[in-house]
């Protein structure tokens, strides 16, 4: 009896013991093809940067050359078109962030200035000094990241350069256009070959840290304003800093994690910075918000969809008291990008903005902006509407197919904000967002809605 007992315990733990490793073969394929998948994206995403970065060279160097209004228009056309197009494949790239923060930003401003230029010069006006001024010191810095660009990218193809440095260190302090660089920019002075592509890409981000700002009067806004409109009065300790820290992980669903102090940044949106464990945040020294979160963990085996993440983020903003729409999404595999704005009475202000990132594995915040919304939010003062819907609507092509209107406020060249209505609809099988002036019922802005496998982006 006792041996009968005793050999069907035997098998029982064999069977377990077999479906156990069955189990672990199967995630160790799903895994590895994953990876594979992975790797082939991040290779694609970097020859489309390399490619976009190689005709902004050339489009900023022919542009300087151009003479005529419509070769001018033409070129810095292209060149804003070619900035976001790289600024799109950069963001797929490995980082320790989503995006580097100069490469991304001088992308962005190269875009917004290009098309502030062309749009001036559409309607008679002219480059002025300065102005050609500026675009020569952006070709120079484009030059410069084209280069680096170019040799990661013959590296990666030759030498099978690593997509990361391992192991990986915690260097981050942002999400979204932030990034520490000092340990970068120690190796890139050292004149050290970079170990991965990312590592490449850091060390090429502190190489542009070193340079004097552009300056210029653009629609693309940075991260560093004078003064920053939206922050709460007064300042906060460390310790009343640290208990706001905690309370953003609560709220976010990380329950049992404390922030630990790590530091401090300064600039007009100084904060006190946290971590804990793989997380790091920024509570802002004024009105001590929570400006940047980030969680550096591993993502695991997707299984949520778009769907089921936005659910997730809107829940996450509703325990933090956000009063904000959800205005894109973008599915990036393991997890997806999200972007509120701010919403009053059915006006949507898109300069106060947040962007999250919801991991696809579990649902959880692993990545939070509201640097834009801190920054410029502020209590406006504009006049009611003095051109009617009906009147707006006027302004669409005949054939126009409009499937919603509401109320937004924009941004535009010169640090303007104006009162727009947004006039979203079809016309000739595409999709568009029209811009009318709420107040004169001139065409502000029109943007193209391109729909992908990783969600809808606007052109």
């Amino acid at each position: 009896m006792r041996d009968r007992m005793r050999k069907a315990w035997l098998g029982t733990l064999a069977v377990a013991l077999l479906v156990s490793l069955a189990w672990g073969v199967n995630e160790y394929q799903a895994a590895k093809h994953f990876r594979t998948a992975l790797d082939v994206q991040h290779q694609r995403s970097l020859q489309g940067f390399a490619g976009h970065l190689d005709q902004l060279d050339t489009d900023l160097a022919k542009g300087a050359v151009a003479g005529s209004a419509n070769q001018q228009v033409l070129y810095l056309g292209r060149v804003s078109s070619q900035s976001e197009a790289a600024n799109h494949d950069l963001a797929q790239l490995p980082a320790d962030q989503t995006g580097l923060s100069y490469v991304g930003q001088l992308l962005a401003q190269t875009a917004a200035f290009a098309n502030s230029l062309s749009q001036r010069v559409a309607v008679g006006g002219a480059i002025s000094a300065g102005e050609a001024k500026t675009l020569g010191d952006i070709h120079t810095r484009v030059i410069q990241v084209n280069r680096k660009v170019q040799d990661l990218l013959v590296r990666s193809n030759t030498e099978n350069l690593a997509w990361t440095s391992t192991p990986a260190r915690f260097s981050l302090a942002g999400i979204f256009g932030r990034t520490q660089v000092a340990e970068a920019a120690a190796e890139g002075q050292a004149g050290s070959a970079p170990r991965s592509v990312r590592n490449g890409l850091e060390q090429l981000d502190a190489s542009l840290e070193k340079l004097p700002p552009l300056k210029y009067q653009g629609e693309y806004s940075t991260r560093s304003v004078a003064k920053p409109l939206g922050l709460p009065a007064g300042q906060v300790t460390r310790q009343q800093a640290q208990t706001v820290a905690q309370d953003f992980l609560t709220k976010a669903g990380y329950q049992g994690l404390v922030p630990v102090p790590a530091g401090e940044t300064k600039g007009p949106l100084a904060a006190y910075t946290f971590t804990a464990k793989t997380a790091y945040l920024e509570v802002s020294r004024q009105g001590g918000v929570v400006l940047l979160f980030r969680d550096q963990r591993p993502i695991g085996t997707r299984t949520l969809s778009v769907a089921q993440g936005k659910s997730k983020a809107a829940a996450v903003l509703h325990a933090m008291h956000w009063n904000l729409a959800l205005t894109s999404v973008q599915d990036d595999g393991s997890y997806i990008q999200l972007e509120a704005v701010s919403e009053e009475n059915g006006i949507y202000y898109y300069p106060d903005k947040v962007r999250l990132m919801v991991a696809l594995d579990n649902g959880q915040l692993v990545g939070y902006d509201a640097t834009a919304y801190w920054a410029f939010h502020h209590t406006r003062s504009f006049p009611g509407p003095r051109v009617t819907l009906p009147e707006a609507e006027k302004k669409l092509p005949a054939g126009f197919s409009l499937t919603s209107t509401h109320l937004a406020v924009i941004p535009r060249p010169g640090n303007r904000e104006v009162l727009c209505y947004e006039l979203r609809g079809r016309y000739r099988g595409e999709e568009y967002l029209i811009y009318v002036d709420a107040l004169n019922g001139k065409e502000e802005k029109i943007e193209r809605v391109i729909y992908t496998p990783r969600g809808e982006f606007i052109q």
